[in-house]
């Protein structure tokens, strides 16, 4: 019998462990520790073949055990970020954050989503964070999704949302995808992926990071941050998707970002002041207004 303890981190207020016993190779058995904080990223039953591939694999990909025994993967770089759904009324939207990473070892996932209303520029929401069933304000198995009155499938090839939404007390169906401007309106020449080229300046970590930048059909600009760090040494991977930015400005020739999210790399990246290249192909700002500066190019 094969015992294996996977963390589920919660940020600041705690960790949930799950402890998974393998009986034999198809069935699994899950049991909490009720020593740690009860929130967590849902998780279910699988075959101990795939369960120990996923455990071992990259984390560059965010896997979920599906409620019959199919591992589920999928891009959290692609499944990361808002979702809107625009009508008269204003725009409908989530946003999905998600954390996961090792540290000696030991294997933590985070999933949080943000369900969010916004109108006349004027947003209202709030966060709620993946938990398992049955008493769960959020769930997610890796491709369904449910969270205030929200019932979705995500497609990643076509890149969207679709199912069920409960607004102003009527159901309907729904289809979520990446903000984007209405038609014959000019995109702002910030919009786009912003990747960080490598830092040279001791006083700036060495961390991988991208920028996405959109526009929505009402005009509001939106902007989220991927980073990761691997620490080879000390046994340390970190991989944060759907770090969600808040725009301060963003004129046509430059941007200010902060950083709304908390954990690591808060401190080193909380504000960005970038200004755009004459050919709208880099940005180069500064962190928390040090003198080091570091530069995004385009993503084609």
């Amino acid at each position: 019998m094969t015992t294996v303890r996977l963390v589920l981190a919660l940020g600041a207020r705690g960790l949930t462990h799950l402890i998974i016993t393998a009986r034999n190779q198809t069935q699994v058995s899950l049991r909490r520790d009720m020593n740690a904080y009860p929130r967590s990223v849902i998780a279910g039953s699988g075959p101990t073949k795939s369960m120990t591939l996923c455990l071992a694999a990259t984390l560059a990909i965010c896997f979920i055990v599906a409620a019959h025994g199919q591992v589920v993967t999928a891009r959290p770089e692609l499944l990361s970020g808002p979702w809107e759904l625009a009508s008269p009324s204003g725009v409908d939207a989530i946003f999905v954050m998600i954390g996961q990473g090792t540290t000696g070892g030991i294997t933590r996932k985070t999933i949080q989503v943000r369900v969010y209303h916004r109108q006349d520029g004027h947003e209202t929401g709030g966060w709620y964070v993946v938990s398992p069933p049955p008493n769960a304000a959020a769930e997610f198995d890796g491709r369904r999704l449910r969270v205030g009155g929200l019932t979705a499938t995500f497609d990643q090839e076509a890149a969207r949302w679709t199912g069920t939404w409960s607004l102003n007390g009527q159901t309907r169906e729904v289809v979520l995808e990446r903000p984007h401007p209405a038609n014959g309106v000019t995109l702002n020449p910030l919009c786009g992926e912003w990747e960080a080229l490598p830092a040279v300046t001791p006083g700036l970590p060495s961390t991988s990071i991208r920028i996405h930048i959109v526009q929505s059909s009402d005009g509001a600009v939106t902007a989220w941050m991927d980073s990761g760090r691997v620490i080879i040494a000390q046994r340390v991977e970190d991989h944060r998707y759907g770090r969600s930015l808040k725009v301060i400005s963003a004129d046509p020739m430059s941007v200010i970002l902060q950083n709304q999210s908390t954990g690591n790399f808060q401190v080193s990246f909380n504000l960005f002041s970038g200004v755009l290249s004459d050919d709208a192909n880099t940005i180069t700002g500064r962190w928390n207004d040090r003198p080091a500066r570091q530069t995004f190019r385009r993503i084609p």
